[in-house]
């Protein structure tokens, strides 16, 4: 008999778990919604146990990060961690929200706009994940059933003037070629929607793109990038090196009742997705009304 640690990964990108939120503000029990840089904001993940025997003292530990496809343990940081006693649960009729028990102060980096990462450990776990993660521990969610991801930000249309950073992370031993790729469409359902504060909105899914993308290796200089400039790039990074990419996005033609969910994915040179970072662009002004 063993116990099963559950944190729901997100369908049908894993990066979009419901089972990691963030609450802004003082206020740990508050509505969750999308942290605000340069405050205070409370992580939460829902924690299951689907094994068939009970887990004590079940760690779960919360990581930030800056907007990145597929992570490793040495360029996460470590927020705190939350414990909870779970029961052997097989029909997934129980769980429990786990707190992280010291806020996050939410950086000033890249506009705040980072991802989250809950990582649980518990006793007679069926697939232990490594404790503690050595740096070079690349995170596998789809893989592991304890680790989950919330790489998913609100942006306001009107917001837009600078861009986005995404962080490419190398290997530590080895050199690695992967293909950031622009991916349009989609519905958050509601439980996504609430989780961004978005639901009072009722903003409807754009049928069709109605942003524009372009990433490059270079930032934007005088309304202008250089190099590449495509919903698409490839990128070459040297062993335990990080590469910026710089995400231009143009909301201009976004209706003012819909929203554009975007995804950045990551692949490797086979074409497989290692992972990636999301955004829900709403219409201008929008954002004020949260």
């Amino acid at each position: 008999m063993s116990a099963h640690i559950l944190i729901r990964d997100g369908s049908p990108h894993w990066w979009l778990s419901t089972d990691v939120w963030a609450v802004p503000g003082n206020d740990p029990n508050g509505a969750p919604g999308a942290p605000v840089s340069g405050q205070k904001a409370y992580v939460w993940a829902h924690v299951d146990n689907i094994g068939d025997a009970d887990a004590q003292n079940v760690r779960i530990d919360f990581y930030w990060a800056n907007p990145a496809g597929q992570m490793t343990a040495g360029v996460v940081n470590y927020i705190g961690s939350g414990y909870a006693d779970l029961p052997a649960d097989p029909k997934e009729a129980m769980g429990q929200d786990v707190l992280c028990l010291v806020p996050w102060a939410v950086q000033i980096v890249n506009d705040g706009h980072e991802c989250l990462l809950a990582v649980a450990h518990g006793p007679n776990d069926s697939n232990p994940i490594p404790d503690p993660l050595p740096a070079s521990y690349s995170f596998d969610p789809p893989a592991h059933d304890q680790i989950a991801q919330r790489n998913l930000t609100v942006l306001d249309a009107s917001k837009m003037a600078s861009m986005l950073r995404i962080a490419v992370n190398g290997l530590p031993r080895q050199e690695r070629r992967v293909r950031l790729t622009a991916e349009f469409g989609g519905e958050l359902d509601e439980r996504q929607l609430q989780r961004l504060g978005l639901a009072r909105l009722q903003l409807r899914p754009a049928p069709k793109p109605e942003v524009q993308v372009r990433l490059s290796l270079e930032p934007r200089c005088g309304g202008q990038s250089d190099g590449e400039k495509a919903p698409s790039l490839a990128v070459s990074v040297p062993r335990g090196e990080t590469v910026p990419v710089y995400l231009d996005i143009q909301a201009g033609q976004l209706h003012p009742d819909h929203y554009q969910l975007l995804h950045i994915v990551e692949h490797d040179d086979a074409g497989k997705p290692l992972g990636g970072v999301s955004y829900v662009v709403i219409p201008q002004g929008k954002e004020n009304r949260l």
